[in-house]
């Protein structure tokens, strides 16, 4: 049956690249949410950021691409740790989320290329 696995193979390679060719786009809204974000963690605008950045780091393994997602998942804890200390850490939560996101499009730049 090596038809029937080759087939399948090249239907996982199919939606990887699919996947790989909508990251960059994926990662820029994240970036532009955080952006126009008001640190206000008690807003939807927050709370939807977390499950963005859940949902990436989770889709990021599936599709090979690991520093996806344990980049994701060190922001989407970042940014749950900060839900209780926001106000007096507003500046570092800012520093270090940039950060984070610069490493992330690195990361995927150089996995594309």
């Amino acid at each position: 049956m090596p038809g029937k696995n080759q087939d399948t193979q090249q239907k996982l390679q199919r939606l990887r690249q699919q996947y790989a060719e909508k990251l960059p786009e994926r990662i820029n809204s994240l970036e532009q949410q955080w952006l126009a974000l008001n640190l206000d963690p008690q807003s939807i605008q927050y709370e939807n950021l977390i499950r963005e950045f859940h949902s990436l780091a989770g889709s990021g393994t599936s599709f090979g691409f690991p520093q996806v997602t344990a980049l994701s998942r060190e922001i989407e804890n970042i940014l749950r740790d900060a839900q209780t200390t926001i106000e007096q850490n507003s500046e570092q939560l800012k520093t270090e989320i940039n950060a984070k996101l610069a490493s992330l499009k690195l990361s995927v730049t150089a996995e594309l290329n």
